[in-house]
């Protein structure tokens, strides 16, 4: 009996033992801090700066280096592996002197004596796109445009005044484009004030940019003008009686559809009357319900208007180059359809989120304001997304032409 005892107090220890949880992370090795760093450098940059420096020499317990800083009442800190020599600061919004401090971290987490330095960054990226902005009238509203030299992430809102005189928030887009343009709509031809407010990613806030301008006049055109102008080798196929004159009936739901493998190869050709000369502002294209990115949708195409043409021309004519370039026809858009995300490269049926809403509004294309008066619009279909034949549901155009209202 002793000796099961013995045998069964033994087995109840070795399962404690056995049931302990091992000790998260790494067992400390020392208390010895590392050598500090040598021959740091710094340049500044626009916002921040990059920073050099070189590894203690002969010491191989080094597992990090990290810098410290205070910025706006904050400590920040940045780390860099040993497999580099530098670590880049960056996000800071303002021109003022900052110490930054080096590190080195070794695998027991002691840390060296730090190195300090005094850097002044150059202008940050947000002073420098604030500073190219400008508030310009386009049709129905005004154009944002700005130049982002460092590709910059940043979000530009637009403000516009009210009845009251109140500055109200209208719209924010977001964008790391060298050049960029936000379109702000839906304002008749009376002077207005509009104000512009730029972020950055790090929480960088620029003041308030502030214009006065008178919004261009345009409307909705008269859709009961427009008639499809069949030119040698547009493509005049129809498929199940749906003409294209369905994609200016006022009906989303009731499409246009040519007939697959006719007028191939691309491009395909569609040109339109629209009854009126106008000042072409911008258009909206309404794709075939639930086949917003697939099938026979437009994928890629250009617009080009003209006040008149040649006539009795042959096909050769219409489906070359020469038509481009006889000096009736001037480009007035080579566009692209991929999602408000700008990511969608191959088809889908199931597009969701901000890509299913701008494709249900329609996508949307602006035309550069210095184009001149036109009255006819051809579209060359260089891509759909996945086949040889068209479709689309709506086509919407804007512009001035001629007919303000009282």
């Amino acid at each position: 009996m002793k000796r099961l005892f013995y045998i069964t107090a033994v087995i109840a220890v070795i399962g404690m033992v056995s049931c302990t949880e091992p000790p998260l992370g790494q067992t400390s090795t020392d208390n010895v801090p590392p050598p500090p760093i040598e021959n740091m450098d710094i340049v500044p940059l626009p916002g921040g700066a990059k920073i050099t420096y070189d590894l203690p020499s002969n010491d191989k317990d080094i597992s990090y280096v990290k810098c410290e800083y205070a910025y706006k009442g904050e400590k920040w800190t940045v780390r860099s592996s040993i497999y580099n020599n530098y670590l880049i600061i960056e996000g800071l919004g303002s021109v003022e002197p900052l110490e930054a401090t080096l590190y080195v971290v070794d695998h027991s987490e002691n840390t060296s004596a730090g190195v300090s330095r005094t850097f002044t960054p150059d202008t940050p990226p947000l002073e420098t796109i604030f500073a190219s902005v400008q508030i310009l009238p386009v049709f129905g509203g005004v154009s944002i445009t700005w130049t982002n030299e460092t590709e910059t992430e940043i979000g530009v809102t637009v403000f516009a005044e009210d009845s009251t005189g109140v500055l109200r928030e209208g719209r924010t887009q977001y964008s790391n484009e060298h050049y960029g343009e936000l379109s702000f709509r839906g304002y008749q031809p009376v002077e207005c004030k509009f104000a512009v407010r730029i972020t950055d990613k790090w929480g960088n806030v620029s003041t308030i940019k502030e214009g006065v301008v008178t919004p261009l006049y345009e409307r909705l055109l008269d859709k009961s003008k427009f008639l499809e102008v069949a030119l040698p080798g547009d493509n005049t196929s129809v498929n199940n009686n749906r003409p294209l004159r369905n994609c200016w009936d006022g009906n989303d739901e009731v499409i246009w559809h040519t007939v697959e493998g006719q007028f191939m190869p691309f491009p395909m050709y569609i040109t339109i009357d629209l009854g009126v000369e106008v000042k072409f502002s911008r258009m909206r294209l309404r794709a075939r319900t639930n086949f917003y990115y697939r099938n026979h949708t437009f994928r890629t195409f250009e617009v080009w208007g003209a006040k008149d043409y040649k006539h009795d021309m042959p096909v050769e004519y219409w489906t070359g180059d020469e038509w481009k370039t006889d000096g009736d026809w001037e480009m007035l858009g080579d566009y692209v359809i991929n999602g408000a995300s700008g990511t969608i490269t191959e088809p889908t049926t199931s597009p969701a989120g901000e890509d299913l809403a701008l494709a249900q509004a329609g996508y949307p294309f602006n035309v550069p304001i210095n184009k001149q008066a036109l009255r006819y619009l051809r579209f060359v279909i260089k891509t759909t997304w996945s086949s040889g034949a068209l479709h689309m549901a709506e086509f919407y155009f804007y512009g001035d032409d001629g007919t303000i209202p009282e």
